[in-house]
């Protein structure tokens, strides 16, 4: 028995021995990495509002919001977006305060920037402007020389009806003289 148990000791030294020289390997580590919620974006939320000012008007108040925007978001895509929404205000011919010139302008400063994401855009929209620009011009020119036009009319109408009166003036003349029975 004592040599049994001799053996059983053995060979449990033979497999620590063997054991300790082959370590098992430690499972892997895995990183899972913290999941980060992202922020939203206030974009978003502006744009909805600066909508509904628009839809009802209040055009200086969607500008203002706007301009607030991009003070608080310096250096983010979403500054040129509204940069580009500010010159669609300013080119809307509802907008009470539209000027023509302001609104290229705008446009002309969003196109400026190096990241302006609306180029297309914002080029369509200036061209589109500057024809609509020179057709009122034109309907402008136009206008004043049909008015001229109908200015010098008028006044040969009545210098022919001041020429008119004049000579029927001396045909009632005339006639009083002839009428008259001579005594």
């Amino acid at each position: 028995m004592r040599a049994a148990i001799a053996r059983h000791v053995i060979g449990a030294l033979v497999l620590l021995s063997v054991a300790c020289r082959h370590p098992a390997p430690a499972p892997p580590t895995v990183l899972v990495p913290t999941p980060v919620i992202p922020i939203e974006s206030p974009w978003p939320a502006t744009l909805g509002a600066v909508r509904e000012m628009v839809d009802s008007g209040r055009f200086a108040a969607a500008d203002t919001l706007l301009a607030a925007f991009e003070q608080e978001h310096p250096g983010t895509p979403e500054v040129d977006e509204s940069a580009f929404w500010r010159a669609l205000l300013r080119a809307d011919p509802r907008n009470p305060a539209f000027a023509s010139a302001e609104a290229r302008a705008a446009l002309d400063g969003y196109l400026a920037r190096t990241t302006a994401q609306r180029r297309v855009e914002a080029e369509l929209l200036r061209r589109m402007l500057t024809t609509v620009d020179s057709l009122r011009a034109a309907h402008a020119t136009a206008r004043a020389a049909a008015e001229a036009r109908d200015r010098a009319r008028e006044e040969e109408l009545q210098k022919v009806r001041d020429e008119l009166q004049r000579t029927q003036a001396e045909l009632d003349r005339i006639k009083k003289r002839l009428g008259s029975p001579k005594p």
